[in-house]
């Protein structure tokens, strides 16, 4: 029992070191980012985190188009409404298709692009390339905002750094604290 809890916790480090969890394969995407990398084909890899963002790198090393969405901690609501469907395509996206944001590459290129979240960002391709190459959602996490949990961190200017649960900054040492006290 020991045994297994010790080898089930280093796979749980090892995976929060790495940062990036990859997606499964399926019919609609059948492909995963790490596949992809291996295969020469369009993927993302990740450049640097920092506190409440990453730097993500977009590749496409073929000839033709490559659309990578993305999303921010698990928030679905960031699709893409309808009237912007409409807008750039003349169509309303079919059945379950769903668009976020999303970065596209032509040609054989590449772009950096870094993105703010609280917790981690979520990437897929989804539109592009050959249909074999699509991935479905690929974690890649930020360091976490520092959030305070005693008075003390919230002094000597201290809760400048420091940010609520939910990623607002403090307005003053005093709201910090109160924070600290109430969590609200």
């Amino acid at each position: 029992m020991k045994k297994a809890f010790s080898s089930f916790l280093v796979l749980v480090l090892i995976f929060m070191i790495i940062g990036v969890v990859s997606a499964e394969v399926n019919a609609v995407t059948p492909s995963t980012n790490d596949i992809n990398r291996t295969n020469g084909w369009s993927h993302v890899n990740e450049i640097s985190v920092n506190v409440g963002e990453v730097t993500l790198d977009f590749i496409q090393p073929r000839n033709f188009y490559a659309c990578f969405e993305y999303r921010t901690d698990g928030d679905t609501s960031q699709v893409i409404d309808e009237e912007h469907w409409l807008e750039y395509y003349g169509v309303v996206p079919p059945g379950d298709l769903q668009q976020y944001p999303y970065l596209c590459l032509s040609t054989i290129s590449s772009q950096a692009r870094t993105i703010l979240a609280n917790e981690y960002v979520e990437v897929r391709m989804m539109f592009g390339g050959e249909g074999d190459e699509r991935f479905d959602w690929t974690r890649f996490d930020v360091r976490p905002l520092p959030v305070p949990t005693e008075k003390d961190q919230c002094k000597d200017d201290g809760w400048k750094e420091l940010y609520r649960s939910d990623g607002s900054p403090f307005m003053n040492q005093g709201d910090c604290i109160q924070y600290v006290n109430t969590g609200k």
